[in-house]
C-alpha cells in the first residue's frame, strides 16, 4: 500500500497519478493565486527537467514534488532558497539512512550518496513566487546515479515528502527570520569538493577554479 503522507497545516498537497512536470503544474497554479505551501506531489512524470534545460528520468517509485513559496525578498536572495532545499535533503537522507553513507551536496543543486547523484533541485520564479522543485531517486536511479534504497532506506516516496515537507518548513521558517547566514553554515557542512579545483558549466560558458565555498548570498568563492 502506498504511504500517504500527513504534511504540516501550512501545506496544502495535491497528489497526480501523473504529469509532465510537477514544476510546469506547480507554476500554472502561482500563476492563479494558490497560496504559498501548495505543494504537488506526482507518481510519474511524463516531462521531468532539470537544469538548463537537462531532462529528469523519472523511475517509478521514485519522488517528483514541487513546493509553491511567496517570499517577500529580492530575485537574488529567492535563489538562496535552492540551498535551502539541499540542506533540507540532506538532513532528511541523513534521518532516513539505516547504514552509512557519505551524504554531500554539489553546487548547485545535487545530492550525492557515496558519489553519485541521488536528488537534484530546480527553482523557477516569477515576480511573487517561487516554484521549489525536488527529485529524489527513492526506490531505483539511471545508470551512474544512486538510490536511497541502494543505500540503505526502505523509505516510500511518501516517506521522503512527509519528512522532507517538514525540514523544508523549519529552515523556511528560519531563513525568513534570522537570513542566509544560518542556511549557508549548513549547506557548507555538506558541500562536495571544498578545496579542489571544479569545472562549472553556466549557459554560455564552462570555467574551472578552487572551489572555496559559497559566499553569504549564495554565489561561488
Amino acid at each position: 500500500m502506498t504511504y500517504k503522507p500527513e504534511l504540516a497545516p501550512a501545506f496544502n498537497l495535491i497528489e497526480l497519478p501523473s504529469v509532465g512536470s510537477t514544476n510546469d503544474h506547480a507554476k500554472q497554479l502561482a500563476r492563479s493565486g494558490y497560496p504559498a505551501f501548495t505543494t504537488i506531489w506526482a507518481h510519474e512524470q511524463t516531462a521531468g527537467k532539470g537544469r538548463q534545460g537537462n531532462v529528469w528520468t523519472s523511475v517509478s517509485g521514485n519522488l517528483y514534488m514541487s513546493i509553491l513559496l511567496r517570499p517577500a525578498a529580492t530575485a537574488a536572495q529567492n535563489g538562496q532558497l535552492s540551498f535551502l532545499a539541499a540542506v533540507a535533503l540532506a538532513e532528511t537522507v541523513k534521518e532516513l539512512m539505516s547504514k552509512p553513507a557519505q551524504i554531500a551536496l554539489k553546487w548547485p543543486n545535487d545530492l550525492l550518496l557515496n558519489g553519485k547523484k541521488a536528488a537534484g533541485i530546480l527553482l523557477e520564479a516569477e515576480e511573487d513566487w517561487v516554484v521549489m522543485g525536488i527529485g529524489v531517486n527513492v526506490a531505483g536511479a539511471p545508470d551512474g546515479a544512486a538510490s536511497l534504497k541502494e543505500c540503505g532506506t526502505e523509505a516510500e516516496a511518501g516517506q521522503v515528502l512527509e519528512k522532507l515537507s517538514a525540514r523544508v518548513k523549519d529552515l523556511y521558517d528560519l531563513w525568513v527570520k534570522n537570513g542566509f547566514t544560518p542556511i549557508r553554515s549548513q549547506w557548507l557542512h555538506y558541500a562536495h569538493n571544498v578545496g579542489m579545483t571544479i569545472q562549472v558549466r553556466m549557459p554560455n560558458e564552462t570555467f574551472s577554479g578552487k572551489f572555496l565555498g559559497i559566499d553569504d548570498a549564495g554565489a561561488l568563492e
